[in-house]
C-alpha cells in the first residue's frame, strides 16, 4: 500500500473515530451516574483538554478535593480510574488483584519501540507468570538475596571510595552503582566506568523510552490508529524519533545476553541470572524457544532497577543536604551501633532503625514513580456502589498517597521522625515500601533487591561522609530547590553540594574496604 492510499485509509478511520466518540459520549451521559465522580468529560477528547502538560499527579490530587479518593476520567478513548488513597488502592489492586493485574496495551512501547516481551508492558496471562517466576526466583527469596550481598558491599565500597576521591561527580557514582549492581547481578558483568559499552546502550535505550512517555508521544497508546500515520506528516514526529530508537532498543536488550552465551560456550560465565536461565533451558532443551524470553526478562530487570535505585539515592543526597540536623541525628546511631572502625552491614539493619526511618521517608518524600505504573480491570466490577467496567484504566497516583496530610502532616517537609511518632494503627498502613514498588500482582519482583541495595549505599554514606550545603564565591550557602522535572520515572535535577569523609579514620575504613573488595 502507497502512502497516499494510507493516508486515505486513515482518513477514513478518522472519521469513524469521531461517530464513534460522539455516540460514545451520548452514552456516556445515560450511564455515568452509575460510575465515580470525575470531571464532566466532553465529545471526542474526554477530559484530556482538562490535562497539563506536566506533573499529572498534582493534577488528579486537586481532582481529589473536589471528587474523593476515587476519581473517573476518560481520555478519548480511554476509559480510567484514578485512585487517590492507599485504602482505595490496597481494596481493588491488592484484595482484587485476580482483576486488576492486567495491563493497557501500549502501541508506544511494545509496538514502536521494541519492548515486546517485557514484563512492565505484558498483560497478565501464562507469558506474564513465566517471566515473573524467573525474576522474582532471582531477586526476592531470602537465598537469592544472600548470594548477591557480596556484590552489593563490592560497588558500596566503590561508591564510597568514587565519593571521597570525586564528590563533585557524585551523580555520576550514583548512576555508576546502580548500573553496576544490575550488570553484576544479571549478566555477571562487572561495570569499571561509567562509559561501559553496556551501561552506554543500556541506558541509551532507556533513556528513549522515558522519551516515549511524554504527553505528546503517549497520544498513540489513547489513538493507537495513530501509529499509521505516515512518517513524513505533520504530527507523526513521534513515530519518526520511534523508528531511530527501536534498534538501540533492540540491540540494547541483545547484547548483553549474547556476551552472557559467548562466555558460557567458552567456559568462562560467571554466576548470573541470565547465566542461570541459559543453563537451565539447556538442561530442558528449550532454549529455543525461550531465548527471547530470557533476553527480555534481563532487559526487564536492568531498566527499572537502574532508574528507580538511581532516583532514590539523589533525593537521599538532596535530603541530607537540606536537614543536616538528620544527617547527624542518624551518625549518632550508627557511631553508637557500630563504631567507628567498620562499614554497615546487612546484620545491622534492625538495629539502626532511625536510618530505616531515613529509607522510608526517602521513599515517601519523591516517590521515584508518581502515577506507578497502569493497571487493567479485565472484568466488570462495583466498588462504593459505583460501577467500574471492564478495560478501564487503573491510576494509582503514589504521589497523593504519599503526601496525604492526614497520614503525613506536613508531607513536603523531609521529617523520619513521623515514622516513629506514629500510633500503630496508621504505622501499620504508613510504611512507603508497601506502595512505592506497585501493588497487588504487579507489584515490583525485585522489591527486596532494590531496597537492600538502595539501605546498605545509605547506611554506609551515613556512616563515612559529612554531606552539607556547597558555598559561593562568597561564602554564602547555596540552598538547593526541590526541583524535579515531570516524567513517568522522576529524578530531583543536579545540585551542588559538599561531600567529605567524616575524618581521617572513616578515610582509612574506607580505603580499607576498597582494598579487600580489591583482592576478592
Amino acid at each position: 500500500m502507497t502512502e497516499w492510499h494510507t493516508a486515505q485509509a486513515l482518513l477514513c478511520a478518522i472519521i469513524l473515530f469521531v461517530a464513534y466518540h460522539v455516540c460514545a459520549h451520548l452514552l456516556w451521559t445515560r450511564i455515568n451516574e452509575q460510575l465515580p465522580p470525575g470531571p464532566r468529560p466532553i465529545p471526542l477528547l474526554g477530559n484530556v483538554h482538562q490535562l497539563p502538560s506536566e506533573y499529572l499527579e498534582k493534577k488528579f490530587a486537586v481532582w481529589s478535593s473536589t471528587y474523593g479518593d476515587v476519581i473517573y476520567a476518560r481520555f478519548f478513548a480511554t476509559h480510567a480510574l484514578i485512585l487517590n488513597s492507599l485504602k482505595s488502592a490496597h481494596d481493588l489492586l491488592d484484595k482484587r488483584s485476580s482483576k486488576y493485574s492486567g495491563r493497557p496495551y501500549s502501541v508506544m512501547q511494545r509496538d514502536l519501540l521494541g519492548w515486546e516481551p517485557f514484563i512492565v508492558f505484558l498483560d497478565y496471562g501464562n507469558l506474564w507468570k513465566k517471566h515473573r517466576r524467573w525474576v522474582h526466583g532471582a531477586l526476592n527469596d531470602k537465598a537469592s538475596l544472600q548470594t548477591w550481598q557480596s556484590v552489593q558491599r563490592r560497588e558500596v565500597a566503590v561508591l564510597l571510595s568514587s565519593l571521597n576521591s570525586d564528590p563533585d561527580a557524585y551523580r555520576e557514582h550514583l548512576g555508576r552503582y546502580s548500573s553496576a549492581l544490575i550488570m553484576e547481578t544479571v549478566y555477571g558483568h562487572t561495570v569499571t566506568s561509567s562509559e561501559d559499552e553496556y551501561v552506554h546502550i543500556m541506558d541509551m535505550s532507556m533513556k528513549l523510552s522515558t522519551q516515549g512517555e511524554t504527553m505528546s508521544a503517549s497520544m498513540v497508546d489513547f489513538i493507537p490508529m495513530l501509529k499509521y500515520l505516515p512518517t513524513w506528516m505533520p504530527g507523526a514526529d513521534f513515530k519518526r524519533k520511534a523508528q531511530m530508537a527501536r534498534p538501540i532498543v533492540r540491540g540494547a536488550l541483545r547484547r548483553p545476553y549474547y556476551m552472557v552465551k559467548a562466555l558460557l560456550a567458552s567456559g568462562s560465565a560467571k554466576p548470573s541470572i541470565v547465566t542461570s536461565l541459559i543453563e537451565e533451558s539447556i538442561r530442558k532443551g528449550t532454549l529455543e524457544e525461550d531465548e527471547t524470553d530470557i533476553i527480555f526478562s534481563g532487559g526487564a530487570l536492568y531498566g527499572p532497577g537502574i532508574d528507580t535505585t538511581n532516583s532514590v539515592m539523589a533525593t537521599f543526597f538532596l535530603a541530607m543536604t537540606l536537614y543536616p540536623e538528620i544527617l547527624h541525628k542518624a551518625q549518632e546511631e550508627v557511631d553508637r551501633v557500630v563504631g567507628p572502625d567498620r562499614l554497615p552491614d546487612f546484620s545491622d539493619r534492625d538495629s539502626l532503625p532511625y536510618i530505616g526511618c531515613i529509607v522510608k521517608e526517602t521513599y515517601r518524600w519523591i516517590p521515584p514513580l508518581p502515577l506507578g505504573i497502569p493497571h487493567l480491570l479485565t472484568g466488570e466490577d462495583e466498588y462504593m456502589g459505583y460501577k467500574i467496567p471492564k478495560g478501564t484504566t487503573i491510576i494509582p497516583n503514589i504521589w497523593r498517597m504519599s503526601h496525604n496530610e492526614e497520614m503525613y502532616p506536613n508531607p513536603h517537609i523531609f521529617r523520619p521522625e513521623r515514622f516513629t511518632e506514629m500510633n500503630p494503627q496508621t504505622a501499620e498502613h504508613a510504611d512507603p515500601f508497601d506502595y512505592v514498588f506497585g501493588f497487588g500482582r504487579r507489584i515490583c519482583p525485585g522489591r527486596q533487591f532494590a531496597d537492600a541495595s538502595v539501605w546498605l549505599a545509605i547506611a554506609n554514606i551515613i556512616a563515612m561522609m559529612d554531606i552539607s550545603k556547597k558555598k559561593d564565591s562568597t561564602g554564602k550557602e547555596i540552598i538547593p530547590d526541590v526541583i524535579y522535572p515531570s516524567g513517568f520515572i522522576v529524578h530531583v535535577l543536579p545540585f551542588p553540594c559538599t561531600i567529605t569523609p567524616r575524618s581521617m579514620k572513616a578515610e582509612g575504613v574506607i580505603s580499607q574496604a576498597q582494598a579487600v573488595m580489591d583482592a576478592l
